[in-house]
């Protein structure tokens, strides 16, 4: 009896946990889209255009967008419902294809041991498909 009070008790602080998470991240996503937008909208404003000339600056938004990217390929390759168009995780040479492109003429493949070097299963699985 104390098993099961203390497992529903478990249960129910995992549950309004996630509901937590759940309305914290789609506050940031709407912050995300908001600050966003108003950037958008204010580009007719030479100051704006000169701010975001920096290469720092750029970094952050090529970061910001690989984030989001792959935040919105996970979200819907593990989404279940069947009225959503569930994408599939992007593959390997997607994602170095991707890369190919952010970086232009500096782009330079991960070199083993770098964070964002597929490891051989990957590059096993890779090489099969």
């Amino acid at each position: 009896m104390i098993n099961n009070k203390i497992l529903s008790s478990v249960q129910q602080s995992i549950e309004e946990s996630n509901k937590d998470f759940l309305q914290m991240n789609i506050d940031s996503l709407k912050t995300i889209v908001a600050n966003a937008q108003s950037l958008l909208e204010s580009l007719e404003n030479p100051n704006t255009k000169s701010s975001l000339t920096g290469s720092w600056l750029q970094g952050k938004i090529e970061e910001t967008e690989d984030y989001m990217s792959t935040i919105h390929d996970f979200v819907k390759s593990s989404s279940s419902d069947d009225d959503t168009d569930n994408m599939a995780p992007a593959s390997l040479w997607e994602n170095i294809r991707k890369k190919k492109l952010r970086e232009g003429k500096n782009y330079k493949p991960a070199k083993p041991g770098d964070k964002d070097r597929p490891n051989k299963d990957a590059w096993k699985r890779a090489k099969n498909s």
